[in-house]
């Protein structure tokens, strides 16, 4: 994976994509201020713009906002990049978070379980797509004009600097190092010559071929966003300020597992409150000794609970803690 062409960017309309992602939901961003700010600066008409477009830089991005071109910076010449391409073509790409291909029958099949607006748009962008078009390039300059430029003013110096920091890792120490050091999430493959990150979804990625883009954000967080757009180089967009570690997915699986079972929970109960032995759980609840002793096993090994020697006996007890910390690192897991 690391052997092919590595490269740090910035790009100013790869930032308005994760801007407006976060319009669309600033809570578990923690961005609520600033997303009620922003809404509040727009014009009416650019705040019905917003509001009808922002389902392209959701879960899957459309193509403009993750296929970042020299000079990515420069959010301008990457408008008029868009201005100069056919409309019918520019519109398959925005159809991208419904039908990954562009395929205009599946894209109308599938708007029809979205929102009206989401409906409307895709609708236009299949039918009229000169029509459609001009609306979304409008919708661009002016998300420029009104906010997006002042925005970018202050965010891109701290993007500059973590994308020349990045490079001068990869220059002193090797992509791997370079990339591990972006998030707890990122990490080394056995072999060393490639990296997992810790996501839901198992998908293997070979860049010695394609290339792979590094783009920091500053609006990203949680998420750390991988695009994979046809014959475009990989795109990894990651906070500009590393996250939290978050256990791995075979971590997370093995612990939901254990407290999925219907004995290790009734254990689990005995122990919520004050820490007991097998023994004692076994006599108060009329349950198997053994049975018991593994449930409890089970549970000290996932590390939901501890157990603490008293003389000649072994007494458990549940990890309040780690159990509430479960819930988020399956939320913090899902949201990456």
């Amino acid at each position: 994976m690391l052997a092919g062409s590595l490269v740090s960017a910035i790009s100013a309309m790869t930032e308005l994509g994760s801007a407006l992602h976060v319009l669309r939901d600033p809570g578990h961003h923690g961005l609520e201020e600033w997303a009620a700010r922003i809404r509040t600066e727009m014009s009416p008409r650019l705040d019905a713009w917003t509001r009808s477009w922002w389902w392209t830089t959701q879960a899957i991005r459309s193509t403009p906002f993750v296929a970042p071109t020299p000079p990515a910076d420069d959010f301008e010449v990457q408008l008029e990049r868009l201005r100069a391409m056919p409309a019918r073509q520019l519109a398959g790409l925005l159809l991208r978070p419904i039908s990954r291909s562009g395929d205009v029958k599946v894209a109308l099949h599938w708007s029809q379980s979205r929102d009206p607006a989401v409906a409307d748009r895709v609708e236009a962008l299949a039918t009229r797509p000169d029509d459609a078009i001009g609306e979304f390039l409008s919708f661009l300059e002016h998300s420029w004009r009104e906010w997006f430029r002042a925005e970018w003013a202050r965010i891109r110096p701290v993007l500059a600097a973590r994308a020349r920091r990045f490079a001068d890792t990869a220059s002193l120490h090797g992509p791997g190092p370079a990339l591990t050091a972006l998030d707890p999430s990122i990490s080394m493959g056995p072999s060393g010559d490639e990296v997992r990150i810790a996501k839901v979804q198992v998908t293997r990625h070979d860049v010695s071929r394609r290339g792979l883009i590094v783009a920091p954000s500053t609006f990203i967080w949680p998420h750390l966003y991988v695009a994979d757009v046809p014959r475009r180089p990989l795109l990894l967009i990651h906070p500009a300020t590393a996250g939290s570690p978050v256990p791995s997915v075979a971590e997370l699986r093995r612990r939901l597992e254990v407290v999925a079972h219907q004995g290790r929970l009734e254990v689990a109960r005995a122990i919520a409150t004050e820490p007991r032995t097998a023994g004692e759980i076994a006599m108060l609840w009329k349950m198997d000794p053994t049975q018991v002793n593994r449930h409890l096993r089970a549970l000290a090994s996932a590390g939901l609970a501890r157990a603490t020697r008293h003389g000649r006996f072994v007494r458990y007890q549940l990890d309040a803690d780690v159990l509430e910390a479960l819930g988020r690192d399956v939320l913090a897991l899902l949201l990456r």
